[in-house]
């Protein structure tokens, strides 16, 4: 790895390199993955993305929303179910 350019590197996490043949080696503890230089770009684009969405608001951390219920008696004629017949 000598010949390999360092792209990018974070301490006890991993690296990015670019060897001469233009390969690009995203090295992480465990993990070591090859991209051509083009697949690298859609890579990073796609882990942006991601990122984005990962950083925005969940719905599912929004407050509920307060519903008013009325009961039988407040039921104004429009509310009231058909009258079923035999």
């Amino acid at each position: 790895m000598e010949d390999h350019t360092i792209l990018a590197s974070s301490d006890n996490f991993g690296n990015v390199t670019v060897c001469p043949g233009g390969v690009v080696h995203v090295n992480l503890s465990h993990c070591s993955l090859k991209f051509t230089p083009s697949d690298f770009v859609k890579l990073s684009e796609l882990i942006a993305k991601a990122r984005i969405s990962f950083d925005s608001p969940r719905k599912g951390s929004a407050k509920p929303h307060l519903q008013l219920v009325t009961s039988d008696q407040e039921r104004t004629p429009s509310q009231e179910k058909p009258e079923e017949t035999v």
